[in-house]
């Protein structure tokens, strides 16, 4: 089932799993996939997460720099879109994120991929399947990196809460801050 919004204020939300573009004649626009609806913004998806991540409290550049710096210099990279009660919402792109082809997809709803002939196909909590044109080890590289993130953020966490039992070493969590020329 596919409706169009005209919701112009959309931001991804826990029940958010894949942002996937769709051309339309000239037009690039997005296929929202969520727990329980599916339907299309007349917006791209890197502009979804640009203003969702912006809502949340730091650019996507500083998003995306903060994570390489927990994953190293990594193509590809997922990010922490936000987070809410010590949960993370990671989204990873399956290709570079300013390509007009990428698809972003939630680390949270995947349960697994199946190969394809081209490509693979990414299995989803609600029992969607979303093909994507990359290779399943690909995918499973980009859930890993995910799944690092994910450590990473709950280690912050942790010290965070605990400032009093884990003192940690100077140096050890330096987070990036950048300046949007954008």
């Amino acid at each position: 089932m596919h409706s169009r919004k005209n919701a112009e204020n959309y931001l991804i939300n826990s029940d958010t799993f894949v942002l996937q573009p769709i051309r339309e004649d000239f037009k690039l626009s997005t296929r929202v996939i969520e727990r329980n609806a599916e339907f299309d913004l007349p917006k791209k998806p890197i502009q979804i997460v640009k203003k969702t991540c912006e809502l949340y409290g730091a650019s996507l550049k500083t998003r995306t720099l903060t994570a390489r710096h927990a994953l190293g210099n990594r193509h590809k990279t997922p990010i922490v879109v936000a987070h809410a009660f010590d949960t993370p919402y990671i989204f990873l792109p399956t290709m570079s994120p300013n390509s007009e082809e990428n698809i972003w997809i939630s680390y949270q709803s995947i349960v697994d991929f199946q190969e394809e002939n081209v490509g693979c196909s990414v299995l989803l909590e609600n029992g969607y399947k979303v093909k994507v044109n990359v290779s399943t080890p690909t995918m499973w590289r980009q859930f890993a990196f995910a799944a690092l993130l994910e450590r990473d953020f709950a280690k912050k966490q942790f010290l965070l809460h605990r400032p009093r039992t884990s003192l940690a070493q100077e140096g050890s969590f330096r987070y990036p801050v950048v300046e949007d020329t954008e």
